[in-house]
């Protein structure tokens, strides 16, 4: 058993922001090692290995990625799995958006709705170096709880006007969520060593 599975959609992206697609693929060497040293540093050391699941967009697989915007399966000793969503941004925005709805003129529910996953990572390459300058990992039950209670409050649905995409965001700086929503980010731990 190994330590990161990544779902692999293997089908085709096509659409205006198949270009992201491809950017992000580059990312996960990088975001493995960075997720290795939170959870290391965080006394949950990930196992060892790194694998990347192919599958193709109906397969059962690609129900994780594609139906409940699981991108990632983290596994812990014991056998314990988390499981995470996961946004490569190369802008300097260094906000956290999720997609809310998919189609504001039928009422397709996007992310927001449908993600079932319980980590959710952003992380911002602006100058394309291959390595994350600011980044958040957060724990996404506390944050949809917190958001149900009111005390996280999101800016108002956006749609991206520079790539003309349907679907529109509900988005908030990164670095404004409550401590007990972020498990780990780059203005605190930088640099990460393994627990003792």
């Amino acid at each position: 058993m190994v330590g990161i599975s990544r779902i692999n959609i293997t089908d085709k992206n096509t659409g205006r922001g198949v270009y992201r697609f491809e950017k992000s693929s580059k990312m996960a060497g990088a975001a493995n090692k960075l997720y290795r040293d939170i959870f290391a540093h965080l006394s949950m050391p990930i196992l060892p290995g790194d694998e990347s699941k192919d599958c193709t967009k109906d397969s059962f697989l690609a129900g994780y990625d594609y139906g409940m915007g699981i991108d990632v399966i983290l596994r812990m000793g014991g056998g314990t799995e988390l499981t995470l969503q996961e946004k490569f941004l190369f802008t300097t925005f260094n906000t956290v958006t999720v997609e809310y709805m998919q189609n504001p003129s039928t009422q397709e529910r996007g992310d927001w709705f449908t993600c079932r996953t319980q980590l959710y990572f952003v992380g911002y390459d602006p100058l394309e170096t291959g390595q994350f300058a600011n980044w958040v990992l957060l724990d996404w039950l506390k944050v949809k709880t917190l958001t149900l209670q009111k005390k996280i409050v999101w800016n108002p649905p956006r749609q991206n006007q520079k790539d003309g995409a349907r679907a529109n965001f509900i988005y908030l700086p990164m670095f404004s969520f409550p401590s007990e929503c972020v498990l780990a980010d780059s203005r605190t731990m930088y640099n990460t060593t393994p627990a003792a």
